[in-house]
């Protein structure tokens, strides 16, 4: 009898080999029967051991698959992984990331037994040599769980810097129809828009309070990695809600605006502090002011009309005034 899968694990991998094993071992540990879960590792070109690691794993354990392909960057590796996963529910985790130790059988009994479009569990930010173990789940008896449509979701339950597209499992069925990707190439809140989108099309929303993801935060990484040509891919992702924002009413787009702004606000931050993007900061600039012209002027916060009427003079302001830059 042909196995039926109801979970696929994506997981995009890129030079993560010090982390990797205790990711794959969070979910090894989940007292899951394997036969109904399958982990789809994406290995986006790593430099590192990591590949082998898991295609050692992979020996061991038959549910989990590794495909290793040329760096196309982490919103590609999981559109591929997204092609290939065959459960009823996806569920995103990241190469340095683990869950806490059976939260994944609770959620998914949520999702199954309610037909859920999406569940979302709670996260909380570890140190970079915590370990799965050191966390322990509510019971879950204990466990509280809100529905609600996608819309209320948005208005109730998404916050701006948990913008993730980890901590869900979100119904395959929901993406697949709604061809739902996270935009390509695009590494800077490429999944913010694509959680965004998704949450907005389900109807079944369940919040829960269970502790599912362990979020190994790394203060660098991105700060370190910020250039030109990422934020403009960034723009795309602001673009995407922007005008999805468009077609909604009410408090979901007041929210969705207000989030868009604040994005808006981060990439002019990147702009005015960072002096190798100050200096190329023309294309930046542009994009900025077409996002804010889909905007109606009413939702515009008041810190930033006056960057849209005088954008290049506010830039250079802003960076002279700026008491740290980089």
């Amino acid at each position: 009898m042909e196995k039926h899968i109801l979970l696929s694990i994506i997981i995009p991998l890129y030079n993560c080999e010090k982390y990797i094993a205790q990711c794959l071992d969070s979910i090894i540990a989940q007292r899951l029967d394997k036969a109904v879960y399958e982990v789809i590792v994406i290995d986006d070109g790593s430099k590192d051991n990591g590949y082998t690691i898991v295609s050692e794993y992979a020996k061991n354990h038959d549910n989990i698959h590794v495909v290793k392909q040329e760096n196309q960057g982490v919103a590609c590796a999981r559109n591929n992984a997204i092609e290939k996963a065959s459960g009823d529910y996806i569920t995103f985790v990241d190469a340095d990331d683990m869950l806490v130790e059976g939260s994944l059988c609770d959620m998914l009994k949520i999702a199954i037994d309610n037909k859920a479009d999406i569940v979302k569990g709670t996260h909380v930010e570890v140190p970079q040599e915590a370990e799965y173990k050191d966390y322990q789940k509510k019971d879950a008896k204990d466990a509280s769980v809100e529905c609600m449509s996608g819309e209320d979701a948005i208005i109730k339950v998404t916050k701006l810097k948990e913008g993730y597209c980890w901590g869900y499992l979100l119904s395959r069925k929901l993406i697949v129809e709604n061809k739902l990707t996270f935009p390509p190439k695009v590494s800077f809140m490429e999944d913010w828009a694509f959680i965004t989108q998704a949450i907005l099309l389900c109807k079944t929303f369940f919040n829960t309070n269970i502790l599912y993801y362990l979020y190994r935060h790394n203060d660098t990484s991105c700060v370190a990695n910020m250039s030109t040509e990422k934020l403009l891919l960034g723009c795309q992702s602001i673009n995407i809600v922007a005008k999805v924002a468009k077609h909604t009413n009410g408090a979901t787009k007041r929210k969705l605006i207000d989030n868009v702004c604040t994005n808006i606000n981060i990439v002019l931050w990147y702009t005015i502090h960072y002096n190798r993007i100050f200096f190329n900061r023309k294309a930046i600039t542009d994009s900025l002011i077409r996002l804010l012209n889909i905007v109606e002027s009413k939702y515009i916060p008041n810190n930033l009309k006056p960057f849209k009427f005088f954008p290049r003079l506010y830039i250079l302001f802003r960076h002279l005034l700026a008491s740290k830059k980089y």
